[in-house]
């Protein structure tokens, strides 16, 4: 039978062609690709086997366009690359195809798969850029940016475009925008950041309203579509951050000075006023460019404890003081509404990390979100939701932040882990009911979350709910946000990191420039290709930050093998029980070797001689073995 689906190609060699119309993986040996590569939608000819499905590619129908990083070679007549990562085929790059590459560079090249679907043992690719990591990056970081194609150094040109742009000339700015600088304005970030993107300030009117000002850096006034800046940004697509350095998508002369809102610093803006009740209400809203004048650098750890009551002021500013207190009640509304709403409300705290003097990792924790974060966090999302109501008043496209509803046997699955580790049946029986009716989905959810809350299984309670949940993505198309549970919202509020958001700044600069429905049909063609593109590289950006995690983390571990820790298993394969432990976080393998006889019930649970485990137990382990080069960590029970 002939299917269709999307090809997953694995390191080994072979793929698998994922079906979700006929609900099948079908194995696809190595020397059936045809030509096809990772993520490309194929045709396949596919037969059942003793082993389930076996197929090999027909055609091709849709390419996923892909880059490739690894070491460039020269050789008589041509060049190869040898990749990073393993590939099915030999890369050969063509006489002219290298650019300014030398032999012996670390590259990112674009693979130009052949037009026809044959047996093929070679690709051609043209290189896109040299990868540049300064020599006082520590290996680990060099192995992770070389893999996925992250270069620190920016080209010579495209530095000296943002030094040129950099030099404004904030009189004649002043003259045609709005001047907000004698408003009060204050920025609230991480201790450690310097790219400060957006500033924030409330007032309270006389008739009991507020006035909610969200001011970004107004990125698109200095990044020109089509200049080298420009490119090179969208070339990177985000900035990457990593637990001691980040990788800036636009030069520093830019991210951490002209374009951050520095206190104390006249700066360019686009600005976006939101008049709200006096609990949280959207009355109005107003968006205009505007020059500001940030008051204050405040930063989440402070501003924290002093909502929480724990610490003192954090400025000697009364005025700042009083803002952010009610700046949090506000939040407090917005929050309230947004769950009302059918929001979802969980934590998947990130992993933190506190390096030593020599660079070692001294600590590994769970951050923990404070007042002030969801303080920004209920801002940026009002406003994201606001400029997209003010883009589709104006009849402009727009490149919408979606998150579809999850399958309704993604969520059957889930159900039946939950009643399995023993979750209260009427909440499992809630689920199950809400994926076969498709109603109720958002309320079902949040009860399980609820129920877990302070729980030792809170964290792995979590981790299913979003395996459960679909990946959000960029699109031209409104398919609404699931886990926001609402429809048109987009991101707008961090422009110096993420591409996306530069996007929307042009595209809100048309507005204001009385462009409408004109450009429609043009831009929806550049937004449905501008979607696919930055959705896959936010990807790709997020593996490598992970990577990052994973190696840090072993490196952290491998200073305590030997010692017991309690964890909590999270699943159970034919190689053995994975197990995340609870402190510090990180999570690794019971090798099926190390159990002795066992036997694996529907990969649910695994007999022992005198007992048996199953997912969602907690239970302790003793770290045996550490893979420093691949962040894996081996256990055994305890």
């Amino acid at each position: 039978m002939r299917v269709r689906g999307n090809l997953s190609w694995n390191p080994k060699g072979f793929a698998f062609v994922i079906s979700p119309g006929e609900k099948l993986d079908i194995f696809i040996p190595p020397g059936d690709l045809n030509g096809a590569l990772d993520g490309d939608i194929v045709e396949v000819e596919a037969y059942p086997n003793s082993k389930g499905f076996r197929g090999w590619v027909i055609s091709i129908i849709q390419r996923n366009h892909q880059f490739i990083s690894g070491r460039y070679r020269r050789m008589k007549k041509w060049g190869v690359i040898d990749p990073y990562a393993p590939f099915p085929y030999t890369v050969i790059i063509p006489r002219g195809a290298e650019g300014m590459a030398k032999s012996g560079d670390m590259v990112v090249a674009r693979l130009e798969p052949p037009l026809r679907s044959k047996t093929i043992k070679t690709i051609s690719a043209r290189i896109a850029y040299v990868i540049e990591i300064p020599e006082t990056i520590g290996d680990d970081l060099k192995l992770v940016a070389a893999k996925h194609g992250l270069s620190w150094m920016f080209p010579r040109e495209v530095e000296s475009q943002a030094n040129k742009v950099a030099e404004l000339d904030m009189e004649l700015e002043r003259q045609q925008r709005r001047d907000l600088t004698d408003r009060v304005l204050f920025t609230i970030d991480g201790i450690r950041a310097k790219d400060f993107d957006d500033a924030v300030g409330i007032d309270a009117l006389p008739d009991g309203t507020y006035r909610l000002t969200v001011a970004i850096a107004d990125v698109a006034s200095l990044v020109k579509e089509g200049s080298v800046l420009d490119k090179q940004a969208c070339l990177r697509g985000f900035s990457v951050y990593f637990p001691e350095v980040a990788i800036p998508m636009l030069p520093e002369v830019l991210s951490n000075g002209v374009l951050s809102l520095q206190p104390d610093e006249d700066r360019l803006a686009v600005v976006v006023e939101m008049h709200l009740g006096p609990r949280g209400k959207l009355i109005g809203y107003d968006c205009y460019d505007a020059v500001i004048r940030s008051r204050a650098r405040l930063t989440y750890e402070a501003l924290g404890a002093f909502i929480e009551g724990s610490a003192t002021a954090p400025t000697d500013n009364d005025e700042i003081n009083i803002r952010v207190l009610m700046l949090h009640k506000l939040a407090r509304y917005l929050y309230a509404a947004r769950k009302k709403q059918g929001s979802l409300d969980f934590d998947l705290p990130e992993v933190g990390f506190s390096f030593e003097q020599s660079g070692m990792v001294g600590e590994v924790f769970r951050k923990v979100r404070n007042p002030a974060e969801c303080l920004i966090e209920e801002s940026m999302l009002l406003t994201n939701k606001v400029v997209c109501m003010f883009l589709q008043s104006k009849g402009l496209p727009v490149l919408y932040r979606i998150h579809e509803r999850p399958l309704s046997d993604d969520l059957i699955a889930f159900s039946e882990l939950m009643k399995h580790i023993g979750v209260d049946n009427k909440l499992v029986s809630d689920i199950y009911k809400a994926a076969t009716k498709g109603t109720g989905i958002h309320e079902a959810l949040q009860n399980i979350i609820d129920a877990h809350r302070g729980k030792p299984q809170e964290g792995f309670v979590n981790q299913q709910v979003l395996r459960a949940l679909k990946q959000a993505r960029y699109s031209h198309q409104d398919l609404g946000h699931f886990g926001l549970s609402c429809n048109g919202y987009l991101h707008f509020t961090s422009p110096i990191r993420r591409y996306p958001d530069l996007i929307i700044h042009r595209i809100v600069k048309m507005a204001f420039a009385g462009q409408s429905s004109v450009l429609k049909k043009k831009f929806s063609r550049y937004l449905k290709y501008m979607g696919a593109e930055l959705s896959r590289a936010e990807r790709r950006i997020d593996n490598a930050a992970f990577e990052v995690i994973k190696l840090k983390t072993a490196s952290y571990m491998s200073r305590h093998i030997g010692e017991v820790f309690r964890g909590v298993v999270t699943s159970i394969l034919r190689i053995g029980l994975f197990v995340e432990l609870m402190d510090p976080p990180c999570d690794g393998l019971i090798p099926l070797s190390e159990l002795g006889r066992a036997r694996i019930t529907l990969n649910r649970s695994i007999q022992l001689k005198k007992r048996t485990i199953c997912i969602g137990d907690i239970i302790q382990v003793r770290i045996t073995r550490v893979d420093l080069t691949q962040g894996l960590i081996d256990f055994s029970l305890y």
